[in-house]
């Protein structure tokens, strides 16, 4: 997880799935708290980062 975690800081775009998986993105700054989603229980969070 802490590999993936790593390259998602890199990454412009996520789609990341599942309590472990969001959690390690929130507690990386990667994704707001807020801005978590839970589908039938599950948490989904997306992001988008804009490079100019």
């Amino acid at each position: 997880l802490s590999i993936a975690i790593r390259e998602a800081s890199t990454a412009t775009i996520l789609n990341l799935v599942g309590e472990s998986t969001v959690q390690a993105a929130i507690k990386a700054g990667l994704v707001h708290p807020q801005a978590v989603l839970r589908v039938a229980g599950v948490p989904h969070a997306q992001t988008v980062k804009f490079i100019s």
